[in-house]
């Protein structure tokens, strides 16, 4: 019968153990995240990002009896639209409510 050592399982397991604690260990640095820009005093849109216009838009959003008059948010500019104005009705339109991000 052959007996093992356990120095190379304590020295491996040693080593996954640090290996963890490095990897989940904090970092002392600080971001280095540019400043978020306040919106434009006048109320002009042209200055916003279409995030900022988005958050501004959000309030503004109605839920309607008339499916047709539900008012969504475009992800592409910030704009509030009612699906009314968004299609046409010649074709069928999938209505996706929940957007993850």
């Amino acid at each position: 019968m052959q007996k093992s050592s356990t120095a190379p399982r304590a020295l491996a397991a040693m080593l996954a153990g640090l290996l963890l604690l490095t990897a989940c260990g904090g970092s002392d640095t600080t971001s280095t995240a540019a400043p978020e820009s306040q919106p434009a005093a006048d109320g002009s849109s042209d200055a916003l990002s279409p995030e900022d216009l988005a958050d501004q838009n959000l309030p503004n959003l109605v839920v309607a009896d008339d499916a047709r008059d539900i008012e969504m948010l475009s992800v592409f500019d910030g704009s509030v639209a009612t699906l009314r104005d968004a299609v046409d009705g010649d074709r069928p339109v999938l209505l996706w409510f929940w957007a993850p991000h």
